[in-house]
């Protein structure tokens, strides 16, 4: 592997956490247009399949042809991805956005876990020594200065959505399609994840919408920038360095979601949280480093 092609990777992997941690300056504002999280995602989805598949169908079709089996692969890597983001979005209701996406970011932790469990990648007494300081930053990041949960039900539904996503992270690196072109991939796992929500959404009794134009503005960002980009370049990062050197990148989601918060949402950070934000963030990096090092 060339140089140029270990520094096109890392800027891929760094493009691809930092827009997907904008995830909710553009989401939370949604909701207080009275837009519920399916209709979110939704929209989010639906003008994301809009902006990628016109020109791919366009420009690139025979991009587009895979046979059954790799459907059938897509159609449930797209599940993976809108579990994920049903999951994260629902978090957004109870934990403030920097919260949130730093508990999210505990999915190399998950990551590192599946590949020992599932591939028997050894673990290190100094990986092991990683995954313990992540669960005291979780747990450091789950109390409030009370001392007390911050949210039980938040806490949960972040971490089911960090599992999911480092299965989907797994699965496309370690999967029989690695193969086809990213972007091949990328509106494969959309189309899935915007059926489902067809679904979902016709179950709830339909979509509600926004209703300003700046609602507008914030469900085509949705579309564009944790969606498109995000996945686009996930791929293509993982083609070029690994599943294990993009996962230490995704550092830069949560510290984009909480600077963004506080800048954008008027959140605020106390010394708590941002300790266990700290302890996440040095840890799993660490993890990571470990693991791409052996």
């Amino acid at each position: 592997m060339t140089l140029f092609h270990k520094l096109k990777g890392y800027l891929f992997a760094a493009i691809a956490a930092a827009s997907y941690g904008t995830n909710p300056i553009f989401a939370i504002p949604l909701y207080g247009e009275g837009v519920d999280v399916t209709s979110v995602l939704f929209l989010r989805y639906a003008t994301a399949v809009l902006m990628m598949g016109i020109p791919l169908w366009l420009h690139n079709r025979h991009q587009l042809r895979v046979t059954a089996g790799e459907g059938l692969r897509l159609f449930g890597m797209g599940l993976l991805m809108v579990l994920s983001s049903i999951l994260l979005f629902e978090a957004y209701r109870y934990l403030s956005a920097g919260i949130a996406s730093t508990l999210l970011f505990f999915y190399p932790v998950m990551v590192a876990l599946i590949m020992a469990a599932c591939y028997h990648e050894k673990l290190s007494a100094r990986s092991w020594t990683c995954l313990f300081l992540a669960f005291t930053g979780v747990a450091l990041l789950s109390l409030g200065d009370d001392g007390h949960i911050i949210s039980l039900i938040g806490l949960t539904l972040v971490m089911l959505s960090s599992l999911s996503y480092a299965i989907y992270l797994v699965w496309i690196n370690r999967g029989p399609i690695r193969h086809l072109a990213p972007s091949t991939v990328t509106l494969y796992v959309l189309m899935s994840g915007l059926l489902a929500l067809t679904v979902l959404t016709a179950a709830q009794g339909g979509l509600t919408f926004p209703r300003s134009t700046t609602g507008w503005a914030n469900a085509l960002a949705l579309g564009l920038f944790p969606t498109i980009i995000s996945l686009y370049f996930t791929s293509q990062a993982i083609a070029a360095v690994g599943s294990t050197t993009t996962a230490i990148f995704g550092a830069l989601e949560p510290l984009t979601a909480v600077l963004l918060g506080i800048l954008v949402l008027s959140e605020t950070l106390t010394l708590r949280p941002a300790v266990g934000m700290a302890v996440i963030f040095v840890s799993v990096t660490l993890l990571m480093m470990r693991k791409r090092a052996t």
